[in-house]
């Protein structure tokens, strides 16, 4: 247990209903569970005081407490709450504590907690290009090994101030842990994003929200002096407007009051004012300190929220030692208290660091940070603990501090993108006049990227125009091609419907045709027509740039050949879109991937094509290749989009699972985007893979956020294609008339090719919906249409798909033999493609439409063939309802039995089994087969567990040895 002597600085009153949740909360945690509770109240109203309380009562019953606070004046310090509340704990533990923890993992962490760099190879951290989600992943994998010792409590104050980083972190651990962990949150007003995943955790009930009121004129009584008399309690409690510290401070230095009220709370973005009689209580406070400990809680106030006497004799330029003595000074005034680390001390309250750091002189404070930025680089700190003291001192001119600020946002840039934003726009503001063109355009690029990358899309844009506006009109190209990211970031932004005009605009002052800008733009244009859904005018420009192919712009020219095969597949051209894929996929061939790194979209339209035209090992291929690539080269943007594809495909395959797991990831990935059509698409992903796992309030929560990012982008085409999602949830909770009504409208043109994708998946919700309101008639021209087009696609998996709907619709109408030969005929379809989910949802079916006809034997034969296999997938629902209809027949239902040992060996696992089992057998941690498949550990040691089970062993050894025995081409096999 970490020992931190926490002490109640002041009576706890008013706050019975508060202190009533918290304690249910730690009973949640006591039983196993998660719990998150979010305070929010205006400065001084109590939050510190409740932290606190919770705290206390964490460590009476043995629990791990982990406290953090964050400062106002350290907003751009990466992680810099996390690392307040974790730093010292970490240091001080024993390495068999995080032995277990993978080498990657540990990387990841020494990359953010300074205690931990002893653990990982200063050379890997900066050669690793680290996307956020895997060092959020990364500490989520710590707190899970630290709640196997015990439960903990993390509890983070003034999170109002966190860095963008670590409110994201917050964000993951509340959606994604899982353990014995409470999480409390206090803040004045609570974080967008944070906010967001805690109202989910509380629909989830899993946490709650509390909002603290000021205290009652009863309340307060407690907290003021008995000597007081009447009027000068009732001026108090009017001075204090009913807030506890503003009324300790009052009463501290006995203000009697003279009726004023008090000054409003006033807080912005910047630096935050406190009430002009609460500043005055504390000013009355430090006029009382000597003049040696005036000067050291200046120092203070510049070193931190937390602080070490060290660093306040550099700043104070006083010698060792001397910090000592003055400190015993401020404690005793109760200005200053120690922390939970040795020899580090913090601020009695935020706002006494305020109030002191507003206070000093403008040019000692310039010069205090300049000496604590000198005294933490010769002890040789990482450039990101200092760079704000850097930023908050540096002259005009200074190319040092230049350099530093861009290395310091170059390292961050991967994990904390906002971050990194500031340090970079930090250093364009200290170039001097005489600074190449270049060099400030270059700088203005990094900043926008970053800026896109952490969401601030309007931030990225004024970015780009500046940079655009330093590059003279005849530099053709460059200036192409900063419109061209300008173009990309409206298209991501409020501003999408402008980019056309953009790009139209510099198209028709380009050179000509066949130049290399040209074609840039006309892709790019191809591409605002994609997000649009105009298919037609998207092939139309695509085609244009495949006509003129030239090798010097051979990715340009591969990408325009994918954008007019997708075009083709959406106008129902398959044959057309199948032979621009096979021409594509060839000339990729021959690109490195050091030069597929120069336009990693490319990766995932070309997945996206293959998908959709249900090349499914070729779209996995190419989802693997982008993914590696993007992890080599840092341009996580990318994986939420090839996740989705990487999902969509594994459905298909009938690895339902797996599919959820991809899902999963690129949903966490794109929640850190801010990018409201990255989320979408990895919402979308989520709700179908937990529509077919049965996972039927998941699949409702995401399809309804998919659709909210959606219809904010305000595109019809992802509207609709969310909304297939959402009617699906729809139907799976038993609301048949919202999903019928949700899917009419989409059964229109141009939306109705939606119906087709992933397997014609839209048309069987649609035919589901009307039997399941009774509209027989409507379900079964819903599947003659279906059925149509594809034929006419020649797509196996969507015309397999729309002949088990229309055994369901023939089903439904009373013709039995019907619907036998269409489940029949979808079953062989589904089993020739290699899914065997869908093949045994047909015979689910095709059993239902036998004992409808009186077939009894052969319809037992084939829903017990059906159920093992629907519940080996995880189809809960889909096996549900073959043990239902078995049931109804009068059959018993057994639990499925376990693999037996001896089995068949290696030939007994499952593809992905044998995939993971010949990793480990090369010797790969769990922690590198998790990321080198895309799945998370826990999901790697679940397959593992599997595998013993299944192959009577008990170690990684004695799996290597079986594999090297008779594994044979296990290795190629995968």
């Amino acid at each position: 247990m970490r020992t931190v002597g926490r002490q109640r600085s002041a009576p706890l009153v008013g706050r019975a209903q508060e202190l009533a949740e918290i304690e249910g909360g730690l009973d949640r945690v006591r039983g196993g569970q998660r719990w998150f509770v979010q305070i929010v109240g205006e400065p001084g109203i109590g939050k510190t005081r409740l932290l606190a309380e919770l705290c206390l009562r964490a460590e009476h019953r043995g629990w791990l407490v982990l406290d953090g606070r964050a400062a106002e004046f350290e907003r751009d310090v990466p992680f810099g709450v996390i690392v307040d509340a974790l730093n010292d704990y970490l240091g001080g533990l024993e390495p068999a504590v995080l032995r277990p923890l993978d080498d990657e993992v540990m990387v990841e962490l020494a990359s953010v907690f300074p205690s931990l760099c002893r653990h990982g190879d200063a050379s890997i951290i900066r050669g690793v290009a680290s996307e956020r989600y895997r060092t959020q992943y990364a500490i989520r994998l710590l707190f899970e090994r630290l709640v196997t010792r015990q439960p903990v409590a993390l509890v983070l104050d003034d999170v109002h101030w966190a860095d963008a980083a670590s409110i994201e972190l917050i964000g993951h651990l509340v959606r994604r842990f899982r353990g014995p962990l409470i999480g409390a949150f206090a803040s004045r007003r609570p974080p967008a994003r944070l906010a967001a995943a805690l109202v989910i955790a509380e629909r989830d009930r899993s946490g709650s929200g509390l909002e603290l009121r000021p205290l009652t004129a009863d309340e307060a009584e407690t907290l003021m002096e008995r000597g007081l008399d009447v009027a000068s309690r009732a001026a108090l409690y009017r001075e204090s407007g009913g807030n506890p510290f503003y009324l300790e401070q009052l009463v501290r230095v006995d203000r009697t009051g003279d009726g004023r009220p008090a000054a409003a709370t006033a807080w912005s973005d910047g630096a935050w004012s406190p009430p002009p009689l609460v500043a005055a209580a504390i000013d009355d406070e430090l006029l009382q300190l000597s003049t040696e400990a005036r000067l050291a809680i200046d120092a203070a106030a510049v070193a931190g929220e937390s602080f070490e006497p060290e660093l306040l004799e550099a700043i104070a330029t006083r010698p060792s030692s001397w910090a000592l003595g003055v400190l015993d000074e401020l404690a005793q005034a109760d200005l200053i208290r120690p922390s939970d680390a040795p020899r580090r001390f913090r601020f009695r309250h935020p706002i006494v660091r305020a109030v002191v750091y507003q206070a000093m002189p403008g040019g000692w404070r310039l010069g205090a940070h300049a000496r604590a930025a000198a005294a933490l680089a010769a002890d040789q700190a990482p450039a990101a603990v200092y760079a704000h003291h850097v930023e908050r001192s540096a002259r005009t001119g200074d190319e040092g501090a230049i350099a530093l600020l861009v290395s310091a946002a170059r390292t961050a840039a991967p994990r904390a993108p906002m971050t990194a934003a500031h340090w970079l726009r930090a250093a364009l503001r200290l170039l001097d006049g005489g600074t190449e063109r270049m060099t400030r355009v270059g700088l203005l690029g990094e900043s926008a990227a970053a800026f896109a990358a952490a969401g601030a899309y309007e931030d990225a844009l004024a970015a780009l125009e500046d940079a655009l506006a330093l590059v003279p009109d005849e530099q053709v190209g460059e200036r192409a091609a900063l419109i061209v990211r300008i173009a990309d970031v409206k298209q991501h932004s409020i501003r999408r419907f402008e980019s056309q005009a953009l790009l139209r605009a510099a198209l028709a002052s380009s050179p000509a045709p066949d130049h290399a800008t040209t074609t840039a733009l006309q892709v790019a244009l191809a591409h605002d027509h994609f997000w649009r859904g105009e298919f037609s005018d998207m092939g139309r420009v695509a085609k244009r740039v495949t006509a003129g192919s030239d090798s010097r712009s051979l990715l340009t020219f591969i990408l325009a050949e994918v954008l007019s095969s997708l075009a083709d597949f959406y106008l129902a051209r398959v044959a057309g879109a199948r032979a621009k894929l096979t021409r594509a996929e060839g000339a990729l061939a021959a690109v490195p991937d050091d030069a597929l790194a120069q336009n990693l979209m490319l990766s995932t339209q070309i997945a996206l094509a293959a998908c959709r035209l249900e090349e499914l090992d070729a779209a996995r291929a190419h989802v693997q290749r982008g993914l590696r690539i993007s992890q080599d080269t840092g341009q996580s943007f990318i994986v939420p989009t090839l996740l989705r594809v990487e999902s969509n495909a594994l459905l298909m395959m009938g690895r339902l699972e797996e599919a959820l797991h991809a899902a999963e990831a690129g949903a966490e990935s794109a929640s850190a985007s801010g990018h409201d059509r990255l989320a979408m698409w990895a919402l979308e992903a989520l709700a179908i893979a937990s529509y077919w796992t049965g996972d039927v309030d998941r699949a409702m929560v995401s399809a309804r956020e998919a659709v909210a990012c959606a219809e904010r982008t305000a595109e019809p085409y992802f509207i609709a294609l969310s909304g297939i999602q959402l009617a699906g949830a729809a139907l799976a909770s038993g609301d048949p008339e919202s999903a019928r009504s949700g899917l009419t409208g989409i059964d229109l043109a141009p939306s109705r090719r939606l119906l087709d994708l992933t397997g014609a998946h839209g048309w069987g919700l649609l035919t589901e919906a009307h039997v399941a309101l009774g509209e027989l008639e409507a379900a079964a021209d819903v599947t003659r249409r279906a059925e149509r087009q594809a034929r006419s696609d020649q797509l196996p998996q969507q015309l397999a798909a729309t002949r088990v709907a229309r055994a369901e619709a023939m089903l439904a109408c009373g013709d039995a033999p019907s619907a036998m030969a269409a489940g029949r005929e979808g079953i062989q379809l589904f089993e020739r493609e290699g899914n065997p989910f869908m093949a045994a949802r047909a015979h689910r079916i095709t059993g239902a439409a036998m004992a409808a006809a009186g077939q009894r034997e052969p319809a037992l034969n084939e829903l017990r063939e059906a159920h093992p296999v629907l519940v080996g997938a995880g189809a809960a629902r889909e096996a549900d309802a073959a043990a239902r209809d078995l049931r109804r027949m009068g059959a018993r239902i057994h639990r499925r039995a376990p693999e037996s040992p001896a089995g068949n060996g290696l030939e007994g696992l499952s593809s992905r089994e044998r995939e993971v089992a010949a990793r480990v057998a090369s010797g790969n941690t769990n922690r590198e087969v998790a990321a080198a498949l895309f799945l998370s550990e826990k999901t790697i040691g679940s397959h593992l567990a599997r595998i013993y089970d299944k192959l009577g062993v008990h170690s990684r050894a004695a799996l290597a040895t079986m594999v090297a025995r008779e594994g044979g081409d296990l290795h190629t096999s995968v």
